[in-house]
């Protein structure tokens, strides 16, 4: 079965609000998995069309800046939640012949939510791995304290049935057989 990873939305506009270095660290991790068993990576950057005071926004340059390396991978712009309403990437997709899809970036209860949900309708195998899936956002922003955002997003997706939701580790035992760690 074909895999691909989608690392959505690792900007300097999101990584700046918060420390997320532990999340960035996890992402890249993935990320050196499969670029060891030679397995495609494509990106998003998400660009705020309509509003200026966004960290997003078209005209901030350097905040759309994602900040791991994305070396020769494909890099697509998004400006809605989930990755596919850029069309290309569900060409891109099919011409790879990827079948299953795993996701990581940012924020976990937006872009890799919707783009979880997205890619499973669209008849992806889709594994996300929650904590390399972060955000920005906190307790406060949604006024529920208590809330860990990754793992309820993660605890939903996985009761879902449709979704497979590892850590990095479980990921890492379960489809990195033979690569060094």
């Amino acid at each position: 079965m074909n895999k691909c990873l989608i690392v959505l939305d690792v900007q300097r506009g999101l990584t700046i609000q918060r420390d997320v270095s532990a999340t960035v660290s996890k992402i890249e991790s993935v990320m050196a998995i499969f670029e060891k068993m030679n397995w495609p990576i494509i990106f998003t950057k998400h660009i705020d069309e309509q509003h200026e005071e966004s960290s997003l926004y078209r005209g901030k340059a350097d905040y759309l800046e994602i900040v791991v390396n994305t070396k020769q991978h494909l890099v697509l712009e998004k400006n809605k939640p989930s990755a596919f309403s850029n069309s290309d990437l569900k060409k891109w997709l099919c011409d790879q012949r990827v079948e299953h899809v795993f996701i990581v970036g940012f924020n976990m209860e937006y872009c890799c939510l919707f783009t979880a949900i997205t890619a499973e309708h669209e008849g992806f195998k889709v594994t996300l791995i929650e904590d390399a899936a972060g955000t920005v956002n906190t307790e406060e922003t949604y006024d529920m304290e208590g809330l860990d955002i990754p793992d309820f997003i993660g605890s939903i997706l996985n009761w879902s049935g449709c979704i497979e939701v590892l850590y990095t580790d479980e990921f890492s035992d379960v489809y990195s057989q033979g690569v060094e760690k």
